[in-house]
């Protein structure tokens, strides 16, 4: 089976039990000792992550190890099956990752999970949850679905794409920091979406994590301008997509691009 029909079409993988037990066990850890939100939410922006990385954010409660792997090919990955893909509409996200100074971080990898359009998050299957890596630019472009909003009312959270990135390869490994953070998709790239954001109680605002989406259709989609026809380099892109997707009855809807800096490791990390 070719690899993006097999991605497409192929059942999203059940969870095993002692995965969903341990991953419990992790983000129990990680919620009120590594990043403190509760007692001491301030060391988490001064002493923390939060310190080091501008872009860094909260690893939240949603995380589960053991991704399984949506490669493509090099640069190229899938998140969503067509099935979500017809119903939420193809987004296609382009991150770049690099070093503080602006120069690629070769092969970077990428552990991704995410809500689907309608704010809903998959507990069971490995559904909007994967792993990847960028090219040798340090750049991997994603197919997936916009992600929704939820939450209670005055507490909504933007939709948003979770994601930590590292860098690849024993040595590359030791040379720069994961960092943990969360890309932000307000309808109408509209930041005050941001600002019901209940983990503003726990961190500052990472409205600088917004991405500024585009559309490909005449009637805006979410509120998203139409895509610059100009940029050559963006419109090729999402030709070979949508020639990929033509079999399926797909074609790219929206999409951004984003950059992601990580920072050298420091010589001790808490």
């Amino acid at each position: 089976m070719p690899p993006l029909t097999r991605l497409l079409n192929a059942p999203y993988p059940h969870i095993p039990w002692v995965i969903r037990i341990i991953s419990v066990i992790r983000t129990l850890f990680v919620l009120f000792v590594k990043e403190c939100p509760l007692h001491m939410p301030f060391l988490w922006s001064t002493v923390l992550q939060g310190s080091r990385n501008s872009m860094a954010d909260m690893e939240g409660p949603y995380y589960i190890l053991n991704a399984p792997d949506r490669q493509l090919e090099d640069g190229k990955a899938v998140i969503a099956t067509s099935k979500d893909l017809k119903r939420f509409k193809p987004y296609l996200m382009t991150l770049t990752v690099t070093s503080p100074k602006g120069d690629p971080v070769p092969y970077a990898l990428v552990d991704w999970w995410q809500a689907d359009t309608a704010g809903i998050y998959a507990h069971s299957t490995y559904r909007l949850r994967g792993t990847f890596r960028a090219d040798a630019r340090g750049t991997v472009e994603v197919l997936t679905v916009a992600p929704g909003e939820y939450g209670p009312n005055g507490y909504k959270r933007a939709g948003h794409f979770h994601v930590k990135i590292s860098g690849s390869g024993a040595a590359a490994g030791m040379k720069w920091e994961t960092l943990t953070t969360q890309l932000y998709v307000c309808p109408g790239n509209d930041p005050r979406m941001m600002d019901s954001d209940f983990l503003n109680r726990l961190r500052s605002p990472r409205k600088k994590n917004m991405a500024i989406s585009w559309c490909t259709t005449v009637s805006p989609f979410m509120g998203f301008p139409e895509v610059d026809l100009a940029d050559v380099e963006l419109m090729k892109r999402i030709q070979r997509w949508d020639s990929k997707l033509v079999g399926e009855g797909l074609k790219v809807i929206s999409g951004c691009q984003m950059e992601v800096a990580l920072n050298e490791k420091p010589s001790t990390l808490f």
